[in-house]
């Protein structure tokens, strides 16, 4: 078709498209022996793997392989080309539960916000959600602006960019009404702003409510809202039943006495911990000579007692006090003392009889 093509137009013409094919075949001649260098290296390893290369069949599941691939790549540039990808509502609640860095960003008007309500979320997820809306600009500042749609994904951008809970590290998962044009071209600004994992949720806030997903009204949220919403969280999480509401009714009963009677508490948790070390330690003997070296060691105390007490008995038997004399034996020696010391110079002043007599005679 391409000869009989050239063959149609004029001589000039024929001429000059000579001359571009000339230019054109030096311009690709490197890229032709490029491709004739991988043909060469696709044969070997057909024939390496036991393939005829002249086979039809091969050619077109190579030609098939690498045009599905190609295509597929071209897809994936142009749908999720500026993103990391879409989420279903269901795999944006559970990053939202784990543990994980994610945050979700409702960037649908305020008006729909008030209308249609917002994500009712719970426990960690509740800090974990923020709505922002897009900053108002004056209609003749705005025709100055090139590209209106860009400029508004791009200060929404801006402003999710700079909230407490958005990080570099952050999973933003964006949210509009319907997940068709608008948070597309915010994830893509944002990731352009530093934000590498940007996520779409997959239908916005209608397949959010379509899967069943609970919602609530904006409203200022209270002390005693939040309080009651996390309450019935952990009950939806643990499931109580019938039996499990009488442990936990034994557990408070439990928990109140222990505070009431701390001190008997005290005592029979040391009596458990006792027992529990003992157990502990006998479990951990290898054999008789780990229970004998203990056996040592708690009669020590009682050895070292009967030591002192022969001891005391051997100094008492010499002659020395065996134990400290008390108050009223230290009183009766003084008084004793003391009489015997008064009794003395009226011994002496009285003349011996003997000598009365003697001058008599």
């Amino acid at each position: 078709s391409y000869g009989y093509a050239k063959t149609v137009l004029p001589v000039e013409l024929q001429d000059a498209v000579r001359s571009s094919e000339g230019d054109l075949e030096k311009v690709l001649n490197p890229f032709g022996t490029s491709l004739q260098q991988v043909y060469t290296a696709l044969e070997g390893l057909e024939e390496y793997l036991g393939l005829d290369p002249n086979d039809p069949l091969i050619h077109f599941i190579l030609f098939f392989g690498l045009s599905t691939t190609i295509w597929y790549n071209v897809y994936r540039v142009s749908k999720y080309g500026g993103y990391s990808g879409d989420l279903t509502p269901k795999s944006t609640f559970e990053l939202l539960q784990g543990n994980g860095n994610a945050v979700l960003i409702d960037i649908r008007p305020e008006a729909r916000l008030e209308r249609d309500g917002i994500p009712d979320l719970r426990r960690r997820a509740r800090f974990r959600y923020a709505s922002v809306t897009l900053p108002e600009v004056d209609g003749s500042v705005r025709k100055l602006l090139r590209g209106n749609r860009d400029v508004e994904d791009s200060l929404l951008a801006a402003v999710i960019r700079n909230l407490k809970i958005v990080d570099d590290r952050s999973k933003v998962l964006v949210m509009d009404s319907d997940g068709i044009r608008l948070s597309k071209g915010v994830a893509r600004s944002l990731r352009k702003l530093g934000i590498k994992a940007t996520y779409l949720v997959q239908g916005g806030f209608k397949s959010w409510v379509e899967d069943g997903f609970r919602i609530k009204m904006l409203k200022t949220d209270t002390a005693l809202t939040v309080i009651t919403e996390e309450a019935e969280a952990i009950l939806e999480e643990i499931k109580p039943t019938p039996l499990k509401l009488v442990g936990y009714g034994l557990a408070a009963v439990a928990v109140a006495y222990t505070l009431i009677e701390w001190e008997k508490t005290l005592q029979f948790v040391g009596v458990i911990g006792l027992f529990q070390t003992i157990y502990r330690r006998v479990s951990s003997y290898e054999n008789a000579a780990d229970f004998g070296q203990d056996l040592r060691l708690l009669l020590e105390p009682v050895r070292i007692g009967v030591e002192a007490i022969s001891r005391t008995s051997e100094v008492g038997r010499n002659g020395l006090p065996t134990s400290p004399p008390s108050s009223s034996d230290v009183q009766a020696r003084v008084l004793q003392a003391a009489a015997k010391h008064e009794s003395q110079p009226e011994e002496e002043d009285s003349p011996p009889e003997s000598s009365v007599n003697m001058s008599e005679a």
